[in-house]
């Protein structure tokens, strides 16, 4: 689907899955460099990994789930340049969105692609779900987009099956009460 969907299938086809049930969730904390730290209410079927990059800051966070029917969440918090930096634009991140949705238009099955307008404690958000022409073994719907965190912003990404809508309106809800605590842009 995208560049990043044939890494990140790898990652998570090796890693074990499960049906979300996040009635319950717990506080987890993602050092963000000497950028703060990223709090999440993360369901408690999830299981996370952290990938970073080549000098060792945080790229990625991968959520799966502990055991059934395989998905992947993958997010990866963007902090400002600058500490004086302004919050993150609800137009611009639209336009991300709408950048993003256009790409990837001739890998979907649907013709035209809503882009989905979401509040967060930080602000306005906007993703999008589509479903793939030619899905691979593990996942057939993408969701993905991004909601600011305070001065930072959070891009989203999540590969999920047939009867797992739960798995979005989760990660939905664990973006829209994220936080960003220390660090220089705090």
């Amino acid at each position: 689907m995208i560049k990043s969907y044939r890494f990140l299938s790898a990652v998570l086809f090796c890693m074990a899955a499960i049906p979300v049930q996040a009635a319950n969730a717990a506080d987890r904390q993602y050092p963000l460099a000497d950028q703060g730290t990223l709090q999440l209410s993360v369901p408690t079927s999830w299981r996370d990994q952290i990938e970073k990059d080549s000098e060792q800051l945080l790229a990625s966070i991968v959520f799966v789930p502990t055991s059934g029917a395989p998905f992947g969440i993958v997010l990866n918090p963007i902090w400002p340049a600058k500490k004086d930096s302004p919050r993150p634009d609800s137009g611009a991140l639209k336009r991300l969105v709408q950048r993003a949705a256009d790409e990837i238009k001739p890998q979907t099955v649907e013709q035209t692609i809503e882009i989905v307008e979401v509040e967060a404690a930080s602000g306005t958000g906007y993703y999008f779900s589509v479903t793939d022409r030619s899905p691979s073994p593990q996942y057939k719907y993408l969701t993905q987009g991004v909601l600011p965190v305070g001065l930072f912003a959070v891009a989203f990404t999540i590969y999920t099956n047939d009867g797992q809508q739960e798995v979005v309106n989760e990660t939905l809800t664990m973006l829209k009460s994220a936080t960003i605590s220390g660090g220089k842009a705090d």
